[in-house]
């Protein structure tokens, strides 16, 4: 009969505490303390690649390499503004680096490229000025890397080409950015962004790793 007893009354407190939580929340919300409205937009980015992958056929005096250099790309973020400063959301990017970027230009063909398709979940700091946004913060996700190397022949070749290979492998990343948005209106922002892509595959750095910069407009509601 105690255990009994004892067992409603915890139940009773929870209740107790789990209503109160509940409106603690609802009080907030109802004096807008907490959702603050959301944000999305698109960006343009051009970067920096660099890392290894264990699959590329590249060799340069007689040892393996990895392709290395510029990279293009599109994408977008949506936020969700909550207190004061914390902003948290989904983002996405797709990257290429075309073979006439990279360091090993002179031994891909034309048609060689290695393409980034990535996405998850970011969060970030945002102070609210008048005409100035600036952020920091960073992204988890994953994402994967498509690599197709052609060593004879080019894109335009129907023949056989038996020195090419096609790669594809996933990863997990971290990426850490910073940034600032300018306020054209109270609803449309142009931003400015600086991050680095941290990309891991075995538990080992691996491409795409390296800094890219984006610029883009946010919309505000």
């Amino acid at each position: 009969m105690v255990n009994g007893f004892m067992r409603a009354k915890i139940l009773f407190l929870s209740l107790l505490m789990a209503s109160a939580l509940s409106a603690q929340v609802r009080d907030s919300i109802a004096k807008n303390t907490v959702y603050q409205g959301f944000s999305g937009g698109m960006m343009l980015h051009a970067g920096y690649q660099f890392g290894r992958d264990r699959n590329a056929p590249v060799t340069t005096d007689g040892r393996s390499t990895s392709p290395q250099g510029a990279n293009f790309g599109i994408g977008g973020a949506l936020r969700v503004h909550l207190w004061k400063h914390l902003r948290t959301g989904f983002e996405g990017f797709v990257s290429t680096m075309p073979s006439g970027t990279t360091d090993c230009r002179h031994i891909l063909q034309p048609g060689s490229y290695v393409r980034v398709g990535c996405g998850g979940v970011l969060a970030d700091c945002c102070w609210r000025m008048e005409k100035a946004w600036p952020y920091i913060g960073g992204t988890i996700g994953g994402g994967s890397m498509k690599g197709l190397y052609i060593l004879d022949g080019d894109q335009n070749s129907w023949s056989k080409d038996a020195n090419s290979t096609f790669h594809k492998q996933s990863f997990f990343y971290i990426t850490p950015y910073v940034g600032c948005d300018y306020c054209l209106t109270r609803k449309v922002h142009i931003t400015f962004r600086l991050d680095w892509m941290l990309a891991f595959h075995h538990r080992e750095l691996t491409l795409p790793t390296g800094p890219r910069i984006y610029f883009g407009f946010m919309f505000c509601h």
